[in-house]
C-alpha cells in the first residue's frame, strides 16, 4: 500500500505529527512518503519531497501552448487567490491565522507522487491545497487528519468565543465556507480523521464537513524518543536546581497569546510555593512577564534526550492554551512521567485522568490556580504515567489504526 502524506510546512506541530505517522507506517512495513510546499528534499530514506510551485503550474504540452494555457486558465485564479489572501493578511493579528481555501498550486493534483499513491493523506494544507481544483481532480481515496478547525469553518484556524471573526471579514468567511463545501462534495472518496473527542463533534456539527465519514484516531507519540529519566540526575545534567519546585511550559513560540504564558505566570504568582521556578521550552521573541520567581528560557530544543530530561525533571507540566486540537506537549510530558495541569481545551479530557494530572474547570487564571493546587495535593507515579501513554498512544498502535482505515477507504 502506497500512502502519500501532504502538509504545507516541514516544521511545526502538524508537520511533526504527520512525520511521526509517516515514520510509524514505514516501520510497520508500509510504503509511505511525504510531500511539502515549504522545506527541503530529504536525503536518505525519509521520503520527503517538495512540490515546486512551477511544477504545479506547468502543463506537459509544448511551450507556447503551455504559456497561453497558463495565462488564460491559471492567471485569473492566481490573481483571485492573491487578492483574497491580501484581504485577510492585515487581520492576521492576535494569532487568528486566517487563510482562504485557494492557492497557486492549481496543478497539484497531477503531481507525480499523487499519481504514485494509493491513498492521499492530507494534514495541515493551508496555502498549498487549492480546494476547487484538488478535490475535483484527485480521484483517489483521501484521508484527512484535522490538526485544527480550519477545514470545518471559513477563514479561521482558531475558532471559538476567544477568537471571533472580525466584522469586516464575515462576508468573506461565509464565501470561504461555501467554496469549501462545494469543493469537498466533489471528492470521490473523502474520509476525515478527528484527533480528539472535541474535534469529532466539530466535524459532525460543521456545515462544511457534515455528512462525511469521520473516524477518531488520536495523535500518537514515539515512546522510544520521549523517555523517562531520573528526576534528580536529569536536573543536575541540564543545570536545574535539585531542590526546586519546577513547573514546565512549552510552545513553539512561547509568547503566542493562545498558549497562555501570561496566564501560567499569573497563576503561579497566586500560589505560595517555596523555591518555585518556571522553565519555558520554545522560541522567545519578547521579554518574559515580570515575576517574583525565576523564569528559565531554554529556546527551541532539537536534542531529543535533552527535551526528555527537561520533561522528566519537572514536577508538573502546565498547559494554559485557550484552544488546541489535541494537546501534543502534554502527551510528551506524560511519556516522560510528568503529570499535567491543563485548561479544558480539545484533547485534554482524552489524555488526562486523575492518575496523570488535572483538567481545570474553565479557562480562568483562578481555575488554573485550583488545578495546580489539586495536582500538588495528589501523589503521582512517573512509571505509571508513562506506562499509560505507551498503552494508549504509542505509535505502533496509532499506525495500525491508520492502516486499518486505509484498507477501509480502499475497499469503497
Amino acid at each position: 500500500m502506497k500512502v502519500l502524506h501532504i502538509n504545507t510546512y516541514q516544521q511545526w506541530g502538524a508537520a511533526l505529527c504527520a512525520r511521526r505517522i509517516n515514520k510509524a507506517l514505514v516501520q510497520a512495513g508500509e510504503n509511505s512518503r511525504m510531500l511539502f510546499a515549504v522545506g527541503q528534499n530529504s536525503s536518505g530514506d525519509k521520503g520527503w519531497n517538495i512540490a515546486r510551485k512551477d511544477d504545479c503550474w506547468w502543463l506537459r504540452i509544448p511551450v507556447l501552448r503551455s504559456l497561453i494555457w497558463r495565462f488564460i486558465h491559471y492567471m485569473p485564479f492566481m490573481m483571485d487567490a492573491e487578492k483574497l489572501q491580501s484581504q485577510v493578511d492585515s487581520a492576521n493579528s492576535n494569532h487568528l491565522y486566517l487563510h482562504i481555501p485557494l492557492s497557486q498550486y492549481k496543478n497539484l493534483a497531477h503531481h507525480p507522487l499523487i499519481k504514485w499513491a494509493d491513498v492521499i493523506h492530507l494534514h495541515w494544507v493551508s496555502g498549498f491545497v487549492d480546494y476547487p481544483t484538488f478535490f475535483k481532480e484527485v480521484r483517489k481515496p483521501i484521508v484527512w487528519t484535522l490538526h485544527d478547525k480550519y477545514p470545518a469553518v471559513g477563514l479561521q484556524h482558531y475558532n471559538s468565543d476567544f477568537y471571533p471573526i472580525p466584522e469586516n471579514l464575515k462576508a468573506l468567511d461565509e464565501y470561504c465556507r461555501q467554496v469549501k463545501r462545494k469543493s469537498l462534495l466533489k471528492a470521490d472518496n473523502l474520509h476525515l480523521v478527528a484527533i480528539s473527542q472535541m474535534m469529532l463533534k466539530v466535524c459532525r456539527d460543521s456545515d462544511v464537513l457534515c455528512g462525511f465519514p469521520v473516524t477518531l484516531i488520536h495523535n500518537g507519540i514515539d515512546v522510544s524518543r520521549f523517555k523517562l529519566y531520573d528526576k534528580q540526575k536529569g536536573r543536575i545534567e541540564i543545570g536545574l536546581l535539585p531542590d526546586a519546585k519546577i513547573f514546565l511550559f512549552s510552545a513553539y513560540e512561547i509568547h503566542d497569546p493562545n498558549k497562555g504564558l501570561n496566564r501560567v505566570v499569573n497563576a503561579l504568582e497566586k500560589i505560595d510555593i517555596p523555591n518555585k521556578m518556571l522553565v519555558c521550552i520554545g522560541m522567545s521573541t519578547k521579554p518574559t512577564p515580570d515575576a517574583t520567581f525565576p523564569i528559565i528560557l531554554t529556546g527551541l530544543l532539537n536534542n531529543q534526550d535533552k527535551i526528555s530530561k527537561y520533561y522528566s525533571s519537572a514536577d508538573y507540566f502546565i498547559q494554559g492554551s485557550l484552544e488546541e486540537t489535541f494537546s501534543q506537549t502534554p502527551l510528551e510530558s506524560m511519556a516522560c512521567g510528568t503529570p499535567v495541569v491543563s485548561f479544558p481545551c480539545s484533547g485534554a479530557n482524552d489524555l488526562i485522568n486523575e492518575n496523570n494530572g488535572v483538567v481545570c474547570e474553565d479557562f480562568t487564571v483562578d481555575a488554573l490556580v485550583n488545578g495546580i493546587k489539586t495536582a500538588m495535593s495528589r501523589e503521582y507515579h512517573p512509571k505509571t504515567i508513562r506506562e499509560d501513554v505507551i498503552h494508549r498512544f504509542s505509535y505502533d498502535k496509532i499506525a495500525q489504526q491508520y492502516i486499518e482505515l486505509y484498507k477501509k477507504v480502499l475497499e469503497k
